[in-house]
């Protein structure tokens, strides 16, 4: 079967290669096809070397596909049966994150598309545990979309706790910043902002508007931190979203915010530490969480929210392409000229 693969370390060394077809590891795995694939920024950062990996290894790990084969183990689904599968291959069951339900952060995870072979191919097999049904209404494609759903509903409504009419800036108008600002007026905030740069008037900045933003600041062209507090009357925000990873996003969150507001902190920065005013923070007696990846509960209201929403989240994919495109797919989303590519 033909797969995109990062076939051994260091910039590049990506290529379509023929792989031998998956064969089921354990009792309890199922073997799927993959229908639909979307690209994250993690299989960019892989391709430039810039997140860990073990090659040669299948890369993607947001996809939806169909059940063809089935261990003997295997209880609650069926072949035939449309799944999604939660990117938490191999995790120990054992640790005390584990035992928690926190299976995401186990230190022995080894996701698929960059611990184990992922989805840019035709066959992935998954543990049943990790699998969740499509529902009807929703096609494969928009399926693809549920890993960078669960995780922005994990992350702004399970550990920030949107509330009803809070006024909310999203700092960085990527897929995940986009996607919050989508769970943010779906959970019921009030006012939706959404920051970004001048790249994100191509295409980013319309689709934020269409699926939840109520404001849109381009802080090449105009101060946002001047803006925001205008908006408030001097209060400021009640929850920040950061996205971008930008050290002057992430220092100027905390000026953002309302005294007692909430810095819900997902983007990655490029440098290791980022420089923050901390004693402002402190002093405004803010709560800063900080999030990693997606938990079982929102894997199961992101394909609740997908099929009930009255938005149309077939904005979020701006590119439909196959596999041998792929050099295409990522310069094109590293340029910023397109929010989710999926292989089909």
């Amino acid at each position: 079967m033909k797969a995109l693969v990062k076939y051994k370390k260091d910039e590049g060394n990506i290529s379509i290669i023929d792989m031998p077809e998956p064969k089921i590891p354990d009792d309890d795995w199922v073997k799927i096809k993959v229908m639909a694939a979307g690209i994250c920024g993690t299989d960019l950062h892989i391709w430039h070397d810039q997140f860990p990996y073990w090659p040669p290894v299948i890369l993607g790990h947001e996809f939806s596909g169909e059940v063809v084969e089935i261990g003997p183990k295997v209880k609650e689904f069926k072949v035939g049966d449309r799944v999604v599968a939660e990117p938490h291959s191999l995790a120990c069951g054992m640790c005390e994150l584990c035992r928690q339900g926190r299976v995401q952060l186990c230190k022995s995870k080894r996701s698929p598309g960059w611990g184990i072979d992922g989805a840019f191919t035709e066959y992935i097999v998954m543990p049943e545990l990790l699998l969740h049904r499509i529902p009807d209404e929703i096609s494969y494609e928009i399926a693809a979309l549920t890993e960078p759903i669960a995780i922005a509903i994990h992350q702004v409504t399970e550990r920030c706790g949107i509330e009803s009419q809070d006024f909310v800036v999203i700092t960085g108008a990527g897929p995940i910043g986009i996607i919050a600002a989508f769970i943010a007026k779906s959970a019921g905030a009030g006012t939706v902002v959404v920051t970004g740069v001048n790249a994100c008037e191509y295409v980013r900045f319309g689709v934020a508007r269409e699926l939840g933003a109520d404001v849109i600041i381009n802080i090449e062209t105009e101060d946002a931190l001047k803006r925001v507090l205008e908006m408030t009357d001097g209060r400021g925000a009640d929850v920040v979203i950061e996205t971008s990873g930008s050290q002057s996003a992430i220092g100027q969150s905390i000026e953002m915010l309302k005294t007692c507001g909430k810095l819900c902190a997902i983007g990655l920065s490029k440098n290791e530490n980022a420089n923050i005013p901390w004693n402002k923070a402190v002093l405004k007696s803010l709560d800063i969480i900080c999030c990693m990846s997606s938990s079982y509960t929102a894997w199961n209201k992101a394909l609740s929210l997908m099929k009930n929403t009255d938005m149309d989240l077939r904005k979020l994919i701006t590119h439909r392409l196959s596999l041998e495109e792929w050099q295409y797919a990522f310069e094109e989303l590293e340029a910023e000229r397109g929010i989710k590519a999926i292989f089909v």
